[in-house]
């Protein structure tokens, strides 16, 4: 029941064409890949999250329940170079917290599960402590940014085991853009 920051590690493995396991120590992020022998290989010895990206992942069959902020930020995003952000963004939803993270660690962009009407009564979608923390902690790790939206989610005071936060996370510039919406009101 402590806040986010003082994790000591952080991992998940992710299991598709090639298996990884990406990790934090106290230090940097580290992405291993499984070879053909079954040894883990290290791939990447210090993870960075691009600054800036042109992906955003997330679940627009939720559309409906969002608040103005997820709104703003997303119409935005989709008006591509005509629009107030001035670059062309692509929207990549895998349906799994940890593939959209992985690729977040290794070509950028931002994850949001954002609080909206229909999760607000419980705080959230995702758990503070088991999911919102670890990958928080990792993406931080690595250069990125992480957001409740009003919060950075390793700020965040823990209330229960199975507390419930939006999440949002991944590249810097692109946080700091949502928390712009969210500052609007």
């Amino acid at each position: 029941m402590q806040k986010g920051r003082t994790q000591l590690a952080a991992g998940f493995v992710a299991y598709g064409p090639a298996t990884s396991l990406v990790l934090r120590i106290a230090g940097d992020v580290s992405v291993f890949t499984l070879d053909g022998r079954g040894e883990w290989v290290q791939v990447v010895v210090a993870a960075k999250v691009p600054e800036a990206s042109g992906e955003f992942a997330i679940n627009t069959a939720r559309e409906r329940f969002w608040d103005a902020a997820t709104l703003g930020y997303v119409k935005e995003s989709v008006a591509g170079e005509a629009g107030p952000a001035g670059k062309r963004y692509n929207m990549r939803w895998v349906g799994s917290m940890v593939a959209d993270i992985l690729r977040i660690l290794m070509r950028g962009g931002i994850f949001l599960y954002p609080l909206d009407s229909e999760t607000v009564s419980k705080g959230g979608r995702l758990r503070l402590l088991y999911e919102a923390n670890p990958m928080a902690w990792l993406v931080e790790g690595a250069g990125g940014l992480s957001t409740t939206g009003r919060q950075e989610i390793l700020d965040v005071e823990p209330t229960g085991i199975h507390q419930r936060v939006p999440v949002i996370l991944g590249s810097a510039e692109e946080v700091r853009r949502v928390e712009a919406w969210y500052a609007k009101g």
